[in-house]
């Protein structure tokens, strides 16, 4: 019987071997899960490659028993407490607002947030209205390529990588053997797009550079000389007020659960501010209860 390796839900079809290992998900931090299952050593090199980028064994992933509110008031406001979770034990409350992970304030920064809707394919068309002088000016332009930098690589010719790359420049490593590995690797590049990852060979750039520190606007720091930024007119010292025709707001109760994932045992510290005080607690996340 042939054997069956599922990598971001496509499956590959290999050899029959005596070196069985049973699936093991992986997950990323937006929720979205990918497989490896197959042979031992095929497995083994999924996983390591997976994790290695960030992602986490499924079954390994903790959970700190909150749930947040995503809008208005209740934005980054705790409004469920799961009974015996870490949270609960850590004395956290409905109510309460996060207002920082690990000593790291958990809003982010109008320029993280123009970065992210900025990066995309070469190719592409971006949208971008910035204020100068006062006065708001809209651009529109089309991504240059742009070389990624060296992603990561399988080391055997047994098993292909084409990896994916995100804003921050964090790889995901698509991986395929076998006769049918390149739709397992078109699979996996269509299931971790919806993250934000675009193929590493397909990577764009504006030019643009941005204050990703300042929290009150996102200045442009630089514009790469002939750059699609450049030849659009966009200077450095213009501040980006909307791209895509969404302005830089963002929930913070909508990325909090990215930035608590971890490893059930992971120590984590939060600070939150309860009406008018704020104290900070350490807690270790617990592990979620099998579906």
């Amino acid at each position: 019987m042939p054997l069956t390796w599922v990598l971001a839900g496509v499956p590959v079809v290999l050899l029959s071997s005596p070196l069985i290992a049973r699936g093991t998900n992986i997950s990323d931090s937006k929720g979205t899960t990918g497989s490896c299952s197959g042979i031992v050593p095929i497995v083994n090199k999924c996983v390591q490659m997976m994790e290695s980028s960030g992602l986490i064994r499924t079954a390994d992933v903790g959970t700190t028993g909150l749930s947040f509110g995503i809008a208005d008031k209740d934005d980054g406001r705790i409004i469920h407490v799961v009974p015996g979770s870490a949270g609960a034990g850590a004395g956290l409350q409905v109510g309460d607002k996060i207002v920082a992970i690990d000593g790291k304030p958990t809003r982010p920064t109008p320029g993280m947030i123009a970065a992210e809707r900025i990066f995309g394919v070469s190719g592409g068309t971006v949208e971008i209205k910035v204020r100068r002088g006062g006065k708001e000016l809209e651009f529109s332009l089309v991504r240059d390529s742009e070389k990624a930098p060296r992603g990561p690589h399988s080391g055997t010719m047994l098993v292909a990588v084409r990896p994916m790359i995100d804003w921050r420049g964090q790889f995901i490593p698509c991986m395929g053997a076998g006769p049918a590995g390149f739709a397992a690797i078109d699979g996996c590049h269509k299931t971790f797009a919806k993250d934000g990852y675009v193929g590493a060979d397909d990577l764009g750039t504006t030019g643009i550079q941005l204050d990703l520190e300042r929290a009150d606007a996102a200045i442009i720091t630089s514009v790469n000389p002939g750059s699609a930024a450049a030849k659009a007119g966009i200077r450095a010292g213009d501040e980006i007020v909307q791209v895509n025709e969404l302005p830089l707001g963002e929930s913070v109760g909508g990325i909090l659960p990215e930035l608590l994932f971890g490893r059930a045992g992971d120590s984590i510290s939060l600070t939150v501010q309860s009406g008018e005080s704020t104290r900070t607690v350490k807690f270790v996340l617990g592990r979620k209860p099998r579906e």
